[in-house]
């Protein structure tokens, strides 16, 4: 279950663990490459994206190895082996591969092993997860525009518009489906007491600045006597064979069920953790996907409503929580309320180095199961994206939408933290710094706010600034803020607290706003109005290789 949470919540929908996920470097790695042995040593690359003949492997995925399945068979996935993490290797590969393709176009990266603290530890390791924007299309069973990934995140927002159309502003929900322990695929092998070495497990240091190693891709399961059971994904500093951190933020729902049974003056609680989740559950587990403003609700429905099929849960052998049968790892154990302690540093979403945490509690494991040969998924936080994007974005879509029907789209690049963009079909003057001001009032994570015409993509950084250079007025046309409340981490804050912030109206100026009695046309616009609405998909459809592949 999920907590409520208040209106600003609501407004804002995206927490800290939703930059974290889909964050994208910002930072240039200033010529950080792979070493010779390590580029050699990746056995499989995409050269290009081709529409495969027929899937044998399609949404609904059960599992995450369904769906790494269906990604090998669509080219979007790329092996690694032999990969030394403890000279840094496999951060590099995964700078290398964003600084080559981009965030919206990185491919999932496999380690089939991995070198840390000295030891080859057995993979396969997994990430860049949900980057590419294929997947906004191939994880809801939607057909991606194989020459266009920006269209196939369109399809799958299109496709959240309609699921909130049809159930009431809200996603459908199944109720999860218990299964036996025999059943259970992360039930294969057990491990307790001494016999349980987390080390062993392919867990790494991700960044230099990184207090130590991290598993930062587990779903952490909680329960209260009230809120019932939440689960969600939280760095977590692993500190022993059998010992971690638990660093869940404040207004987070764990942290909070935490605080509530330490008020109820509990020594410590049962909790649980399950890694290699299907990849909706992995998305609801790091966002606000669902969002509530007044109840509790059963996230494991919302999953099976998203997926259009029924999750299989099974229960934990040492208390009453519940995991996805299906997932790779589950880690159970006790959190220690009594003392306590430092958590931190670590590399967090912006690409900056996070804090040190203090009052974080330690879990002690108890018992693993898993899948035999279990797949581990880290997260390299800021590089790549961590799930997709459009069953959040349309919750915001709909929000703002329902305030300003003039609104076309919103979009967050995760590669430029701090930017939203929006486009409009502006019908009076005014409107367009009026809604970049309300967007700046009300949102977090937006530090500076553009809103541009509906004839731009703000999905396109060119034709963002293209509005910049060419349509805005900085004097007339923008909006400063002195002093607002910052998002999560945002590293230029004074006091990590608060932020300056800035509106931008960069549509075409009317002469009532100041602007010219008749704006000049666009080009492409003029284009676009004069040509055959089939002409695009025929030129691509006829000089095949030389517009859509990619040179791998």
């Amino acid at each position: 279950m999920t907590t409520p949470v208040d209106d600003a919540l609501l407004r804002e929908a995206m927490s800290r663990r939703e930059l974290i996920a889909a964050a994208g470097a910002a930072a240039a790695v200033g010529g950080l490459a792979i070493s010779p042995k390590a580029a050699a040593a990746a056995i499989d690359r995409p050269r290009g994206i081709v529409r495969p003949k027929e899937f044998r492997h399609r949404a609904p995925f059960d599992s995450l190895r369904d769906y790494l399945a269906c990604m090998e068979e669509c080219g979007l996935l790329v092996r690694f082996r032999d990969v030394d993490q403890d000279a840094w290797e496999a951060t590099a590969i995964m700078y290398h591969l964003q600084d080559r393709f981009g965030q919206y176009e990185l491919p999932v990266v496999m380690f089939e092993n991995i070198r840390q603290d000295g030891k080859w530890l057995k993979g396969p390791l997994i990430a860049a997860n949900q980057s590419h924007h294929h997947q906004e299309a191939l994880v809801w069973g939607l057909e991606p525009d194989w020459s266009s990934p920006r269209n196939s995140y369109r399809a799958g927002l299109s496709y959240m518009r309609k699921l909130l159309a049809e159930n009431k502003g809200d996603y459908p929900q199944l109720p999860p489906v218990t299964v036996a322990r025999e059943q259970a695929p992360c039930k294969e092998v057990t491990l307790e007491g001494d016999a349980i070495d987390l080390t062993s497990f392919a867990f790494i240091q991700g960044n230099p600045g990184d207090a130590g190693r991290y598993i930062n891709t587990g779903s952490t399961v909680t329960r209260d006597p009230e809120w019932e059971q939440n689960f969600g994904t939280y760095r977590c500093q692993l500190v022993g064979p059998r010992r971690y951190i638990l660093n869940s933020e404040p207004n987070q729902t764990a942290n909070n069920m935490i605080a509530r049974a330490i008020k109820r003056g509990e020594k410590s609680m049962p909790i649980a953790m399950f890694l290699g989740q299907d990849p909706v559950t992995w998305m609801v587990s790091g966002t606000r996907v669902p969002v509530s403003p007044r109840k509790p609700v059963d996230e494991y429905a919302y999953v099976g409503g998203l997926r259009g099929k029924p999750l299989e849960i099974v229960k934990c052998d040492l208390s009453e929580l519940t995991v996805p049968a299906n997932c790779e790892v589950v880690l159970e154990g006790t959190l220690d309320l009594t003392q306590p302690l430092e958590e931190g540093p670590y590399h967090e979403a912006y690409g900056y180095l996070g804090d040190r945490n203090q009052g974080r509690y330690a879990v002690t494991v108890n018992r693993v199961t898993h899948r035999r040969n279990p797949i581990i998924q880290n997260s390299f936080t800021s590089i790549g994206g961590g799930f997709v994007k459009a069953p959040l974005d349309g919750y915001v879509d709909l929000l703002w939408r329902s305030k300003y029907p003039q609104i076309q789209q919103l979009f967050y690049h995760d590669d430029t933290k701090g930017l939203l963009y929006v486009t409009i079909k502006k019908d009076r003057p005014g409107l367009g710094l009026e809604i970049a001001r309300a967007v700046s009032e009300r949102s977090l994570i937006a530090k500076v706010v553009i809103v541009t015409d509906d004839d731009l993509d703000p999905m396109s950084q060119s034709d963002m600034l293209v509005a910049l250079g060419s349509r805005w007025q900085p004097y007339t046309a923008t909006q400063l803020y002195e002093k607002k409340p910052a998002s999560f981490f945002e590293p230029s804050s004074p006091d990590g607290k608060f932020t300056s912030k800035a509106a931008i109206d960069a549509t075409r100026q009317w002469p009532e706003e100041g602007g010219p009695a008749e704006f000049a046309a666009f080009n492409r616009g003029l284009f676009q109005a004069a040509a055959d609405p089939g002409l695009m998909a025929r030129v691509q459809a006829q000089w095949p290789d030389q517009l859509t592949r990619k040179p791998w």
